[in-house]
């Protein structure tokens, strides 16, 4: 290899990595703390959704007879056999789960294309890989709790 081919390398692998490297700036540049704030809103949807199904299932099933709310754990992890009625159980809290994840899964995305749109939606999804992008993320969901916070405290929560 002559010494000017592995220059001519040296300086294509230098451009590829200024290159990649400015492309991680714009991109991190071209999210807005806007942007950010509305990812924000639509990722706390997405948690308070989590929670809720999480509260109605706990609900469900501490409506149930003690014999099988006892065992709900161990029955819905398979780690124990199960009766006809706690199969018949287990599939119905499944189903509901089911059920709500799928309402919830269209309004996602309908929040996702009235909020954010889906190509902002996904480009910070991308820039959420840089460092920088989610630490103005992370101040951000931070004022938004604390804002939350805040007026659950105002109204007497």
């Amino acid at each position: 290899m002559t010494q000017k081919t592995a220059m001519m390398k040296v300086f294509i692998a230098l451009f590829m990595v200024s290159a990649f490297s400015t492309t991680m700036v714009q991109a991190q540049d071209e999210i807005t703390d806007q942007q950010l704030y509305k990812f924000a809103i639509v990722e706390e949807t997405k948690q308070l959704f989590a929670n809720e199904l999480s509260a109605q299932i706990t609900e469900y099933v501490e409506g149930q007879d003690s014999a099988i709310k006892n065992r709900y754990n161990a029955l819905a992890g398979g780690e124990t056999p199960a009766n006809d009625s706690e199969k018949q159980f287990i599939e119905q809290v499944k189903s509901m789960e089911s059920e709500r994840k799928e309402e919830f899964t269209e309004a996602y995305k309908s929040l996702i294309k009235r909020v954010l749109g889906a190509q902002d939606y996904s480009a910070i999804k991308k820039a959420m890989s840089d460092a920088q992008v989610r630490a103005r993320y992370s101040k951000i969901v931070d004022a938004i709790r604390a804002s939350k916070g805040d007026a659950s405290a105002s109204a007497g929560e």
